[in-house]
């Protein structure tokens, strides 16, 4: 008997990702913007979403956002995160 092993649910059923994805970073430091619970790199799905953050959040407020690829995303939160990131989807 073969024994087969199941892959992953995100791998059978990927979600489409954005080619480019909504960050904040303070320019003076090339510090991103990360979550305050668990510090990871936040990463938004657009400038809108991320600009419905900004209105409840004193800290994105103080910081610049920017466009950029998701892969030059996964590299900065491999540099700053430890690779781990959260996905904002929805506004605030």
């Amino acid at each position: 008997m073969q024994n087969h092993k199941e892959l992953p649910i995100e791998l059978r059923n990927p979600l489409p990702l954005p080619p480019d994805v909504f960050l904040y970073v303070n320019p003076l430091t090339g510090k991103h913007a990360s979550t305050s619970a668990d510090k990871k790199l936040a990463v938004f799905s657009n400038e809108k979403v991320g600009r419905g953050w900004e209105q409840v959040s004193k800290k994105l407020q103080s910081l610049v956002g920017y466009y950029c690829r998701w892969e030059d995303m996964l590299a900065i939160a491999n540099e700053q995160t430890g690779g781990q990131y959260e996905y904002f989807r929805d506004s605030y």
